[in-house]
């Protein structure tokens, strides 16, 4: 059946191109058969196309084709329909280019089967319409993207349309096949993928000769080329498994998937994420005056997004974390929740989370959690994201230190502020304002003078981003320039107390408390030692004799403790005893002790690191290294050996005047000669004699 079945007059002379009036001269002149058909304001003829000259139905045919996007299947077609045994080819497996050949063959079939003439003439009119640039529309479109692997001249013939058909015929599709990727395992390919997943990265020429170096002849003779490797490694091996050896926790979670979270509908304090930051700069120390780096912990309101003030040390320790928290207590109250990176300060630590008797947790009543995977950084990826702006600020300064940073530049730093200190320790004033002068000018930006400058510094940080807008809160018209923009984390707090929010204050005498240090101790004569060789001491203890109980005490006071039960309950106030040292000392000036002998023991391993790669080989292996005459020395000529001195009887001799003691002896010429030259005159004349016989 033919696409068109009738044609009336207009379509007629458009495929011709000819005015209508032509082709109704010419149906009349040849006697076209028509069908008269009654229609809204008279009577319209239209025209069988198996009963029009074949000029006339071919011109039809083919305008037809190429005013359609896809024709309709013809009911009688010269492809024949597929046989029963036929592969089936899953259509969800096809891939857009296959489709678009299998679009474009079935039109060329739908054209064959409508031409008014043989298979043979239908090709010859589309190759030489295409020949001549007159083949437009959507044959031109299938005529281009009928073979699955076109060339620049292609032509199609009677074998490829007839190879078309039986491929449809056989597979009851026209698609071509795509070949498959050889996905079966090789023995190398575990070899392969263990040589890429290092952590330093792997060059894929090492890995080839590698795998050829390591090859076993149970796998085979086929040794891999450095093309066979790369294209299983990139097109056949999954990347992110390739990622596991380069990159493991947080690094490695940066390439994964991860799930956003909201903070709709939260309250201030209701969670709180912390996190520590060395910092990427160096300032004063607090006593020396040497320039190093901070620990700065800090805590994020995760419905406002609020900073409260920093908790600052040298390293991650107890004491920066507590304080930390200590600071986010006394600013808005004590939080539901404390979310910390999986740091066994915190995970592990006896006086934070796990000993219910003495944790900081148990005692302020909020509660610690962790990421579920260890390194998993989304999860605490407010805090994560902090660092990063802290970071971006420290690089005003001049001791700002980063991997990808000059390092000729970064060590001229670091030598001009040893020297800023070396001129401090001296107490040259004019020197060090000169070398700080220095130091700005090499760093190209600040130096902090002290302690307090840095942390002045750092709090002045803090405060801009609790006031400049944060694009995770609400958006807000700004009073000044009438237009919206995000709120800022103090704006955002400002506006839940608006809403009648209240924090969970608490007094400065719970505070103290809650903040003092707690260890849990066994009485002992009636006695307790929190820390070091302190002993305190309370008559009430003697009920408590052998029982466990928790030592609460202020790190910068020695004279007293508070005593309770593992419940938390005070038993009594216990005074210092002297009796186990004559000196002592408080848990601070324990702390930073213990501190300092760890850093002595550090650089003794280092010096001893140092003696053993230079050695002694110079002087313990010099027999050994120089076998040539010794040179003769004094020693050789003179009795040196130490004897012991007889007591000498006193003479006359002994009372006698300075002026009366015997003259210093001179040296003789031969006694001369030896001293300095090992030997006499006569002596040395032999051995030259002996030397040139």
């Amino acid at each position: 059946m033919n696409h068109v079945s009738t044609s009336a007059l207009a379509e007629i002379a458009t495929a011709l191109g000819i005015g209508k009036r032509g082709v109704e001269l010419r149906a009349a002149r040849e006697s076209w058969i028509f069908d008269e058909v009654t229609v809204k304001g008279g009577k319209k003829r239209f025209y069988p196309l198996c009963s029009l000259p074949t000029d006339v139905a071919n011109a039809v045919h083919i305008h037809a084709m190429g005013s359609v996007k896809l024709a309709p299947p013809a009911e009688k077609s010269s492809v024949p329909a597929p046989r029963a045994s036929a592969v089936a080819i899953d259509p969800h497996s096809l891939t857009t280019h296959q489709l678009e050949v299998e679009r474009a063959r079935d039109r060329i079939f739908q054209f064959v089967d409508g031409y008014q003439g043989s298979t043979k003439a239908a090709l010859a009119w589309l190759n030489d319409a295409k020949a001549a640039g007159t083949l437009t529309g959507p044959m031109l479109w299938a005529y281009e993207r009928a073979w699955d692997k076109p060339r620049a001249a292609n032509k199609l013939s009677a074998k490829t349309y007839y190879n078309w058909v039986a491929e449809k015929k056989e597979r009851g599709r026209a698609t071509p096949l795509k070949i498959q990727k050889d996905m079966s395992v090789k023995p190398w390919h575990a070899l392969a993928v263990a040589l890429k997943q290092r952590p330093q990265g792997s060059m894929l020429v090492w890995i080839a000769e590698e795998i050829a170096r390591q090859w076993n002849p149970a796998w085979g003779t086929d040794v891999p080329t450095k093309r066979a490797v790369g294209y299983f490694l990139n097109e056949k091996f999954s990347a992110l498994e390739l990622l596991k050896g380069r990159h493991n926790g947080s690094a490695l979670r940066a390439h994964m998937h991860y799930t956003n979270r909201t903070s709709a509908g939260m309250r201030p304090w209701d969670e709180i994420h912390a996190d520590g930051w060395n910092t990427h700069f160096t300032a004063p120390h607090k006593v020396t005056g040497e320039f190093v780096t901070y620990e700065v912990w800090h805590a994020h309101d995760v419905a406002t997004r609020f900073v409260p003030p920093f908790g600052l040390g040298y390293t991650e320790n107890f004491d920066v974390i507590a304080a930390c928290i200590e600071n986010t207590v006394r600013c808005y109250g004590v939080p539901v929740i404390l979310q910390t990176d999986s740091t066994a300060i915190v995970k592990k630590s006896e006086r934070l989370k796990t000993n219910p008797a003495t944790s900081l947790a148990d005692r302020a009543g909020f509660t610690i959690v962790h990421p579920q995977e260890v390194g998993n950084s989304q999860a605490n990826g407010i805090a994560e994201n902090f660092n990063k702006y802290l970071d971006r600020c420290s690089r005003e300064l001049a001791t700002y230190q980063a991997k990808d940073m000059d390092s000729l530049a970064l060590k001229r730093v670091k030598k001009l502020t040893g020297k800023m200190v070396a001129a401090a320790g001296r107490g040259e004033t004019a020197e060090y304002a000169k070398l700080k002068l220095e130091t700005e000018r090499m760093g190209k930006g600040r130096v902090f003078g002290s302690y307090a400058e840095a942390v002045e510094w750092l709090d002045e940080k803090r405060m801009a981003f609790n006031n400049r807008p944060h694009t995770s809160l609400p958006k807000m018209r700004d009073p000044g320039t009438g237009k919206m923009r995000h709120q800022s984390p103090a704006e955002a707090l400002a506006a839940h107390r608006a809403e009648g929010w209240k924090p969970v204050m608490v007094d400065e005498a719970h505070l103290v408390d809650m903040f003092w240090q707690h260890v849990q101790k066994k009485v002992v004569r009636q006695r307790v030692s929190p820390y070091g060789k302190m002993v305190f001491h309370d008559k009430v203890l003697a009920d408590w004799e052998g029982k466990q109980v928790v030592v609460a005490f202020s790190d910068r006071d020695d004279t007293r403790v508070w005593v309770k039960t593992l419940d938390g309950e005070i038993i009594c106030e216990a005074q210092r005893t002297y009796e186990s040292a004559y000196r002592s000392q408080t848990a601070f000036e324990a702390g930073e002790e213990k501190r300092a002998l760890q850093v002595i023991k550090r650089l003794e391993k280092k010096a001893e690191a140092v003696r053993t790669r230079i050695g002694g080989l110079v002087i313990e292996n010099e027999g050994a290294l120089v076998d040539e005459p010794r040179m003769k020395s004094i020693a050789d000529f003179v009795d040196v050996e130490a004897r012991p001195v007889a007591p000498a009887m006193l003479t006359a001799a002994d009372f006698m005047p300075a002026a009366a003691a015997t003259q210093e002896r001179v040296w003789s010429r031969e006694e001369t000669n030896r001293w300095l030259h090992g030997e006499t005159e006569e002596e040395g004349k032999a051995g030259k004699e002996s030397a040139a016989a």
